[in-house]
């Protein structure tokens, strides 16, 4: 399985702070993410950044494996 791991907005969004999904490419695992957690969810994934085991991925069509940590963070504002 591949952990998820949503943060600030999207946590909000979703309700959940993490949830699993099988290994697949990151696309299928994004749009999946949606279709459960809504168009809320999906505006704020569309400017998130999306790290695999720590690394930003930009290539939707890579295979997330499994035992991954998927880690979707929306920008952060400060103070």
């Amino acid at each position: 399985m591949v952990r998820i791991r949503l943060f600030a907005a999207l946590r909000e969004a979703a309700g959940v702070a993490e949830v699993e999904a099988p290994p697949a490419p990151l696309q299928a695992i994004l749009d999946e993410l949606g279709d459960r957690f809504g168009d809320r969810f999906v505006a704020v994934l569309g400017y998130s950044s999306v790290l695999v085991d720590g690394e930003r991925w930009r290539d939707p069509a890579a295979a997330v494996p499994d035992g991954a940590e998927l880690a979707l963070l929306p920008p952060f504002s400060g103070g």
